[in-house]
């Protein structure tokens, strides 16, 4: 369709509501009086009821700039501001989304993402702007968007949906009218879609997204109704579904791709179904392997990768997992945190000469002591050139020092740093010397600040992940510990904006 196709969904002029959304709402901390003094007597002039009166109720002095007081006349909040300063930069804008039915379509709503703003250099002439730079239509089985490219003065349909608060509204206040999409939405086939639980998503709240999945899928009511929001949500922010939701589908058992008795186990069992959870499930089913829904939480999505780089039996593999699970709970939360321990024994065990072709030997009933034998076993030799090269490593690898509350990280200075680390703490880092000084792997120990030389727990990351997390034991990390590694990532990790109010 054309945009002048498209326009024929929208009213032609701004609703009243509109007008009364941006100036109640939008613009509620955007109301000022203006005061002047004539023959001795001030006066004042409020911008949102936009009467004048003499403000001889207050001191002799009169009003102050920028004192906060209340309209004699509309009872408003408003800034005081002397009529006889400059007002260049006493302007205030924002980014409204405003969803409304179709003009021409019973079934599908729409929505407008616009520019409003009011300049108060003249306040006794001050009028509202608005600008629509997003049309948005949703009707049963299809979505579109067209947004206005000034540099080219002209109006392009996008491929995609896009939300303009994450992209050109970035830094602008941004404000979403829920009661707009509520009017919008009534007696449409959208009504019963649920919007009313995405709307607080995170740079998602103009629902945008939402709204395009909905017109294309009609499982998304059933399926947050069944508690499977998380799969919503995924697919709203674009994150990975693992392919386990046919989206497609017909009936509950289709979508999910799992039997009525299936369904009815999951909503017995104590987790939150979650992409991950159901490709765990779904993979080691295919594999003809039983298990619960909560054992295959237990396994995570990472585990199944790394189980299959194996080259051992999935089934085999996910059992001797869950076991060892069940024996040390402390040092293993979840699956792949087992596997990557059992590489790392396998490899000091082929180095101590054990044979691994015994299967008593290769899978130790207990891994974790296991483990800890074989990296006791082991002895890390000071290596001159090592250190040469981790010392090298330094400099660029200090930039990501990090301090958040009591804990601060740093990289580890030498190997034999590195084999203390992991003789106090009885865990296997010192091995990781040759790689972390030729680069493929980096090393950050974590401190408290009131024992800076104390091992407490060692941080791997690769290519800017952080692989894991390790401290007495091969115990995972704690809540305080967690707590520090999630800001670190935020900080350090992962490049974010922050969207800032113009």
């Amino acid at each position: 369709m054309g945009f002048s196709n498209t326009l024929r969904h929208f009213p032609k002029k701004i609703s009243q509501e509109l007008v009364d959304y941006v100036r109640d709402e939008v613009f509620l901390e955007s109301r000022y009086l203006f005061v002047y003094k004539k023959k001795g007597i001030q006066y004042g002039y409020c911008s949102h009821c936009k009467k004048e009166y003499i403000t001889n109720t207050y001191p002799k002095s009169g009003l102050a700039h920028n004192q906060e007081t209340v309209c004699d006349k509309c009872n408003s909040v408003v800034t005081v501001k002397s009529a006889g300063r400059g007002r260049k930069n006493l302007y205030a804008v924002a980014y409204v989304v405003w969803y409304e039915k179709s003009l021409v379509n019973p079934e599908a709503i729409v929505a407008r993402g616009m520019i409003v703003s009011r300049d108060y250099q003249d306040f006794r002439n001050t009028e509202t702007q608005y600008s629509t730079v997003s049309y948005y239509t949703f009707e049963p089985g299809y979505s579109e968007q067209w947004v206005y490219h000034g540099w080219r003065n002209e109006w392009a349909k996008l491929k995609n949906i896009r939300s303009e608060i994450t992209g050109t509204m970035l830094y602008k206040s941004t404000f979403v009218s829920h009661d707009s999409v509520a009017a919008a939405v009534k007696g449409t086939p959208f009504q019963y879609s649920t919007w009313e639980y995405y709307k607080e998503l995170h740079d998602r709240e103009d629902l945008v997204h939402f709204f395009s999945l909905a017109a294309r899928y009609s499982c998304i009511e059933y399926l947050t109704k069944i508690g499977f929001r998380k799969f919503i949500e995924a697919k709203i922010i674009g994150l990975r579904t693992y392919g386990a939701i046919n989206w497609n589908g017909t009936t509950l058992e289709k979508v999910t791709r799992l039997s009525k008795s299936e369904l009815k186990q999951l909503r017995r069992e104590p987790v939150i179904p979650t992409p991950e959870l159901l490709f765990v499930y779904q993979t080691l089913r295919k594999h003809g392997l039983t298990i619960s829904f909560e054992q295959a939480f237990s396994l995570d999505d990472s585990f199944i990768e790394v189980a299959q780089k194996l080259s051992e039996p999935l089934d085999f593999v996910t059992k001797y997992t869950l076991k060892q699970l069940a024996k040390s709970p402390l040092s293993y939360r979840v699956g792949s945190s087992v596997i990557r321990d059992l590489r790392d024994y396998w490899e000091e065990a082929e180095e101590l000469g054990f044979d691994l072709e015994k299967e008593h030997i290769k899978y130790p009933n207990n891994l974790q002591e296991a483990h800890e034998d074989t990296t006791k076993r082991i002895k890390v030799k000071v290596n001159k050139e090592l250190n040469e090269k981790i010392n090298n490593r330094l400099p660029a690898l200090n930039k990501r020092s990090f301090s958040y509350g009591q804990l601060h990280l740093r990289p580890a200075a030498s190997s034999l740093e590195l084999f203390e680390e992991g003789k106090q703490l009885i865990h296997c880092v010192g091995r990781y010397a040759t790689r972390y000084a030729e680069g493929d792997t980096d090393i950050y120990v974590l401190r408290h600040n009131a024992s800076p030389d104390k091992p407490f727990y060692t941080l791997e990351i690769q290519r800017n992940v952080v692989v894991q997390c390790r401290g007495f034991k091969n115990r995972d990390m704690t809540k305080e510990v967690a707590a520090f590694i999630e800001a670190f990532k935020e900080t350090k990790l992962t490049k974010r904006k922050n969207k800032l109010s113009a």
